[in-house]
């Protein structure tokens, strides 16, 4: 993030966390929201919000925390737009379930990589895949969030 004044939180954790995770938000974001532009906007405030409120994402997990910051905003920016068709998958899903399902099959993630942005152990994100195999094969509401 290139601002001219120094923050507070600008710390190499921090800063790591930011290289290792900014590209794979984006296409996450990028994947839901159907626009690179909204994607970026939605990803950099999830940013500032998570160097922020960095202590106490250090103090929980910070790809947990930051995760859910990141849904939360991607589903708003989603219905702020107003259009929801992309996201097909969290339309007939779990939020939790499509975003393992998305980060995985359709933007193509490893296993270990998909749970390690989402704050979960690989064991955990192998129930969320068969869960949207399993919901799929049933027709994807049989559990399904609204």
């Amino acid at each position: 993030m290139s601002r001219s004044r120094t923050p507070a939180t600008a710390d190499s954790g921090y800063a790591a966390f930011v290289q290792l995770h900014r590209h794979s938000y984006q296409a996450y974001a990028r994947a839901r929201l159907g626009d690179g532009v909204l994607a970026c906007r939605v990803v950099e405030q999830v940013l500032r919000r998570a160097e922020l409120s960095w202590t106490q994402a250090l103090h929980d997990d910070p790809a947990a925390f930051t995760w859910r910051v990141l849904c939360d905003s991607v589903t708003l920016a989603g219905r702020q737009t107003g259009d929801l068709r992309l996201d097909r998958l969290h339309r007939a899903l779990p939020d939790r379930v499509a975003d393992a399902a998305l980060l995985h099959q359709r933007l193509g993630m490893a296993p270990r990589e998909a749970a390690g942005l989402m704050g979960l152990h690989e064991p955990q994100l192998h129930v969320q895949l068969m869960a949207a195999r399993r919901l799929l094969a049933d027709g994807g509401t049989e559990g399904a969030e609204a």
